[in-house]
Parts: C-alpha cells; sequence; structure tokens
C-alpha cells in the first residue's frame, strides 16, 4: 500500500524533533511502497554515525525511534 507524505507527517508530527529515524526490511525482496511506520519507546542506539546495519537495537533501551519498514 502507498503511503503519502502527509500520512507519515502525521504519524510523526508529535515527536521530539531528535527523535531517530531508521530504516528495516520487512523480507529480502525490493519494495516501491512504505509497509509500515513504526514508533518504538525502549530503542537503543548503538552509534549515531554508525554505517550499514544495527545501529540501532530495537528494545533494551530508553529512546524512542521511527522505524520505517519497506
Amino acid at each position: 500500500m502507498a503511503q503519502t507524505l502527509r500520512d507519515f507527517l502525521k504519524r510523526v508530527e508529535n515527536l521530539p524533533p531528535d527523535t531517530l529515524l531508521c530504516v528495516a526490511e520487512v523480507d529480502e525482496a525490493f519494495a516501491a511502497h512504505v509497509e509500515e511506520i513504526e514508533i518504538i519507546e525502549d530503542a537503543r542506539a548503538q552509534n549515531r554515525k554508525a554505517e550499514g546495519t544495527e545501529a540501532v537495537e530495537l528494545g533494551n533501551g530508553s529512546q524512542r525511534v521511527v522505524v520505517i519498514r519497506w
């Protein structure tokens, strides 16, 4: 299901501006549309400058992050 920028902005409009934004694959296939947007309340950033995978652990923490799954 395609998602508009308006829909995305409504989901995140009340979050603090320093909230982390990360992406995660739903499966191994490439996709054209965002599958899901999730706000995780108990994430833990491994390293804000980390490149590649596993920059944010989705659990065992106290940070809020926005996860875009495609």
